[in-house]
């Protein structure tokens, strides 16, 4: 029964265990080798002056038309050719990527972490709390 006990606890513990590890300043390191966070204003305004930084903005061009944060790439997720678009970026080179809000950025996250893309900052909020 005992044996019986550690197996289980075993597979359970594998199982559990997901695609991303957590380090302790919140950055994940996926199995694929990418580094992702998901940061705040004031997080993201400092790697927005990391070297080599990709400002991406996910939002459609009438949520551009309000307003966007400056130097940034328009790349709107909606548009057919979005992943052609993403292939335009160094994949070398960090990423900033944010939408309106998080969910249409989160969608970018993953395209560009499914493409192999090195590291990926994710503004947490979007553009929305950019503003605030």
């Amino acid at each position: 029964m005992k044996i019986f006990g550690i197996l289980l606890m075993t597979t359970l513990f594998l199982s559990c265990s997901s695609a991303q590890e957590e380090t302790s300043n919140g950055t994940n390191q996926t199995d694929e080798g990418a580094i992702v966070t998901l940061v705040d204003n004031s997080e993201f305004k400092k790697l927005m002056k990391k070297e080599g930084a990709q400002l991406v903005d996910v939002r459609t061009p009438g949520e551009i038309a309000n307003g966007k944060i400056a130097d940034a790439k328009e790349m709107n997720i909606n548009d057919a050719n979005f992943k052609e678009n993403l292939n335009s970026l160094d994949k070398e080179k960090p990423v900033l990527v944010y939408c309106a809000s998080g969910r249409r950025s989160a969608r970018a996250v993953s395209m560009m972490k499914s493409m192999g893309f090195k590291e990926i900052h994710e503004l947490r909020g979007g553009y929305n709390a950019w503003l605030h």
